[in-house]
């Protein structure tokens, strides 16, 4: 999605999940269609993950972060 296997950002404290994301996407301007609807949701195609938990299992883009966390995305795939 953008060209990199690993980006490392900083965020406030207190961040939330979307907060990471708008942040990815402020620096990568083109993930903004990729991962968020018109409405600002994620994507349902769009897997999100902090420290191996699915953020959908959690408070999704509410998810709060802590230092070291590891957030892994995940774009669709496709094949058979």
């Amino acid at each position: 999605m953008i060209g990199a296997k690993e980006t490392e950002l900083s965020v406030h404290e207190g961040a939330s999940m979307r907060d990471l994301l708008n942040g990815l996407c402020a620096t990568h301007s083109a993930l903004q269609g990729k991962i968020f609807d018109t409405a600002g949701n994620l994507k349902p195609y769009i897997l999100v993950l902090k420290n191996g938990r699915n953020v959908a299992s959690l408070q999704q883009l509410d998810t709060l972060l802590a230092d070291q966390d590891v957030i892994a995305l995940f774009p669709p795939v496709a094949g058979g």
